[in-house]
């Protein structure tokens, strides 16, 4: 995401310099580039960083609902208190741990 970020970036900024140059020189040359690949570049840079911030926005989103979770259950898993380590079952005994 950081490099379509970066791309993004830097056609904006090459969108802006054929505007700048379109208004420094108005002679139909740079006019003409300033209003078709000028353009052409802000709405991709446009589209990609829409794309960037609603992509992260979605992961940031599902972070959140993933910690609202409840936790899995461990009961099936009997655990010493003092050693906090799983009690195994004994196979041999009829008494389960």
């Amino acid at each position: 995401m950081i490099r379509l970020l970066q791309v993004s970036a830097v056609a904006t900024l090459l969108a802006l310099a054929l505007m700048v140059w379109s208004m420094l020189a108005p002679t139909p040359l740079p006019v003409m580039l300033a209003m078709t690949v000028g353009q052409g570049l802000g709405m991709l840079a446009l589209g990609a960083y829409v794309f960037v911030v609603i992509k992260d926005l979605r992961r940031a989103m599902r972070a959140k609902r993933d910690s609202l979770l409840p936790p899995f259950k461990t009961d099936r898993i009997k655990v010493d208190p003092v050693t906090k380590e799983p009690i195994a079952k004994d196979p041999i005994s009829k008494d389960p741990a």
